[in-house]
C-alpha cells in the first residue's frame, strides 16, 4: 500500500466514468487501414483499502483491452487517449477512462521468420518495436514500423503519421538510412521516437545477437512531404555503434540539439562515435561527443539514453556501471559515479527535481538512486528491472519478463505497492496519468490499474 509518510508530487486525479473490461477482438489479420471493433463492458474489481487520493491503487484493475500482437513500445498517453503500437504492425487508440477502442489501424505486414532472414534476432513477428511520439501541435501520432514486402531486402522501415482523433493516415515516409553497403535486414529500430521541430528523430541499431554488418544510425524524417531525410552514421568506416538505448528515445534540447548514446563497435574503423554520448545539431551534424573509455568488448555505453537535466547538465550510464554527469554544451565531464547498479544499467532513466536525484533501472533487479548534488549512490531497492516512471509521488516500474509492477518511494526506496500483470517485453515501461498506471503486455493485452 502507499506510504502515508509523504506525497510531495501527488497529481490531482481526473474525474472519470465507470471502469470497464473489453471483450476480446478477433485474432485474425487486420485489413490495412482503419478497423473498428465492438466492445462490451463489465464492472472492474475494487480495492478494500485505497491509497491517498490521486495515487493509482494497484489492487484495482480499471480496464483491460485486447490488442493483436506483443507490445514492446511504451503506451503513450495524450489527453484522454492511450496509444499502443504492436509487433503485428497495428496501432490502437484507447479511451484512457474506459479502455474502449476508439480506432485501430494496420500500417502493413510485419517481418516474420526473422532469424532465417537476418541470422539472429529475438522479436518475431517484427513490426512496431519503438515507442511512438505525439505532435500535440498538429494532433498527429508518429510510429515507425518494420514493413515486409517480400522483396530483397524483405523489409523496410516506414514512418506513418496518424490523426489522433480518427486514425486517418496523414503522412507516410521511408525512415531507413541510405548509403552503400547498408544491410537493412540487420537493422533494428528499437529506440523510441523523438520530435525535433518539424522532424521525427529515429535511432537504429542491430538485431539481438549483433549478427551481420550494420552501423548505428540516427535519421531525421520530415513531418512534411517533399523534404529530404537527414542522417548520421555513428561508425563510418567501421560497424556497430548501435543507437538502441534500452528503448529510450533520443533526447532533444530546447535549442533542437539531439543527444544519443551508442554501443560498442563490431569492426575497427578509422573514426567513429562508438561507446559515446553524441550531441547532434537539428540537421544531425555532430557537435560534440564524450566516450566511456572504460568500456571494452560488449560493454555498451548505449544501454540507456542520455538524460537532459536542469542547469545544462546531462547524466548517462552504461554497462561499465559508471555514471557520468556532463555539461550539455560541450559534453565535458563534471563528475563520475562508479558502481551504479552493480549489474548492467538498462533502460530509460527518471529524474526527480524535488530531490535532484536520478533513478536507474538495473538489469539484475532493482532501481538505483543517484544523488546529483553529492555525486554519490543512494538507495537500491525493489525487484523491478525496467525503466521507472515518476508520477503521483511514486516511481512505477516493471520486472521483465515476469511482469510485476511496483510503486517505490523515491525518497526511501520502500516498495509501496506491488501487483502481477503478466508477462511483459524486455524494457517494458508503464505510463501513468489521471490516477491510472497503464501497462502493455507481451501477450496482447493492455491493462489500466488504479481505481
Amino acid at each position: 500500500m502507499a506510504s502515508p509518510l509523504r506525497r510531495r508530487l501527488v497529481l490531482a486525479a481526473a474525474a472519470v466514468g465507470a471502469a470497464s473490461t473489453l471483450a476480446a477482438c478477433s485474432a485474425g489479420s487486420a485489413t490495412p487501414g482503419l478497423v473498428t471493433a465492438p466492445t462490451t463492458t463489465a464492472p472492474a474489481p475494487s480495492s478494500a483499502t485505497a491509497p491517498p487520493a490521486g495515487v493509482p491503487n494497484l489492487a484495482s484493475r480499471a480496464w483491460t483491452a485486447p490488442v493483436r500482437g506483443a507490445v514492446y513500445a511504451q503506451p503513450v498517453v495524450s489527453g484522454n487517449q492511450v496509444f499502443v503500437a504492436t509487433e503485428a504492425d497495428e496501432v490502437y487508440a484507447l479511451s484512457l477512462s474506459t479502455g474502449r477502442i476508439e480506432w485501430r489501424v494496420s500500417i502493413g505486414t510485419p517481418l516474420t521468420h526473422v532469424v532465417s532472414h537476418a541470422g539472429c534476432g529475438d522479436i518475431d513477428p517484427l513490426g512496431i518495436t519503438s515507442t511512438p511520439v505525439v505532435d500535440a501541435a498538429t494532433g498527429t501520432l508518429y510510429v515507425v514500423g518494420e514493413v515486409s514486402h517480400g522483396g530483397a531486402p524483405p523489409v523496410r522501415r516506414e514512418l506513418v503519421g496518424l490523426a489522433v482523433a480518427t486514425g486517418k493516415v496523414v503522412r507516410t515516409a521511408d525512415a531507413d538510412p541510405v548509403g552503400a553497403g547498408i544491410s537493412q535486414v540487420h537493422l533494428l529500430q528499437r529506440a523510441g521516437l523523438a520530435l525535433d521541430g518539424s522532424r521525427v528523430v529515429v535511432g537504429f541499431g542491430g538485431q539481438d545477437g549483433d549478427c551481420g554488418f550494420y552501423h548505428g544510425w540516427v535519421v531525421g524524417v520530415s513531418t512534411a512531404a517533399g523534404v529530404a531525410n537527414v542522417q548520421f552514421d555513428t561508425t563510418p568506416g567501421g560497424s556497430g555503434g548501435a543507437v538502441w538505448q534500452g528503448g529510450a528515445p533520443p533526447s532533444v534540447s530546447a535549442a533542437g540539439d539531439v543527444y544519443v548514446a551508442t554501443g560498442n563497435q563490431n569492426a575497427q574503423g578509422a573514426a567513429g562515435y562508438y561507446e559515446s554520448v553524441v550531441k547532434l545539431s537539428p540537421s544531425l551534424r555532430p557537435l560534440a561527443s564524450f566516450r566511456d573509455r572504460a568500456a571494452v568488448g560488449d560493454e555498451d555505453f548505449g544501454t540507456g539514453g542520455p538524460l537532459l537535466l536542469p542547469g545544462g547538465r546531462l547524466f548517462v550510464v552504461g554497462k561499465t556501471d559508471i555514471g557520468y554527469l556532463l555539461d550539455q554544451s560541450g559534453l565535458r565531464l563534471v563528475a563520475r559515479v562508479p558502481g551504479v547498479c552493480g549489474s548492467n544499467p538498462d533502460g530509460r532513466l527518471a529524474f526527480d527535481p524535488a530531490t535532484d536525484a536520478v533513478y536507474v533501472p538495473c538489469r539484475g533487479g532493482g532501481i538505483q538512486e543517484v544523488h546529483l548534488a553529492t555525486d554519490r549512490l543512494g538507495w537500491k531497492a525493489g525487484s523491478v528491472n525496467s525503466s521507472p516512471v515518476l508520477a503521483a509521488g511514486s516511481l512505477w516500474a516493471l520486472s521483465y519478463p515476469g511482469g510485476r509492477l511496483q510503486a517505490l518511494d523515491p525518497v526511501s526506496g520502500a516498495v509501496e505497492q506491488s501487483a502481477a500483470v503478466g508477462r511483459v517485453a524486455t524494457f517494458a515501461t508503464p505510463a501513468s496519468a489521471a490516477g491510472l498506471v497503464v501497462v502493455a503486455t507481451a501477450h496482447g493485452a493492455v491493462e489500466a490499474l488504479g481505481r
